[in-house]
């Protein structure tokens, strides 16, 4: 059986791009992989969806939130997040709070619990990260840090509604 040949132009064939063969570029490709089906295990740990995951992963980071504000974090209509948060809240992730000052504004609220379960799940990876980066020495760390920065400014850059950078920041 012939396997099928490769296209010749790079812009077909992300294989024959130079990042492709480049060994930093394959180290960054697996951290993507890698960062996803860490996602997928945290999420099915937690017994919820990816998209409820990354929406747990915005409130647990940046604590309380209004429904309009994750809704535009996911890029999802705001039927699509109060779905989101229903799933949530029926799981005993979230809680929706009324504000005191203004009742009809609703905070979307990390539940303590849910946010240190999912803390446990992830504890091994952070401290063996957190072992790597506190074995870089000043200038390791900040060739790094340059480094990083610079990759995180091209995702920035290319990916579309990716101009805030305080959204991207939770992404990763």
């Amino acid at each position: 059986m012939k396997s099928p040949s490769l296209p010749s132009d790079p812009a077909e064939d992300p294989r024959r791009l130079q990042i492709a063969s480049d060994a930093v570029g394959q180290q960054l490709q697996q951290i993507a992989i890698l960062t996803r089906k860490a996602a997928s295990n945290l999420s099915a740990a937690l017994g919820i969806n990816q998209t409820d995951m990354a929406a747990l992963e915005h409130l647990i980071t940046d604590g309380p939130l209004p429904p309009t504000e994750l809704a535009a974090r996911l890029s999802v209509t705001t039927a699509g997040i109060t779905q989101v948060i229903d799933r949530l809240e029926r799981a005993g992730h979230v809680v929706r709070q009324r504000q005191l000052n203004d009742k009809r504004r609703v905070l979307v609220c990390p539940v303590p619990a849910s946010a240190a379960e999912a803390y446990r799940h992830i504890a091994p990876m952070l401290n063996g990260l957190g072992t790597v980066l506190g074995a870089l020495d000043g200038q390791d760390r900040a060739v790094v840090e340059a480094f990083l920065g610079q990759v995180i400014e091209v995702y920035r850059s290319t990916l579309p509604g990716s101009t805030d950078p305080m959204l991207e920041n939770q992404d990763a």
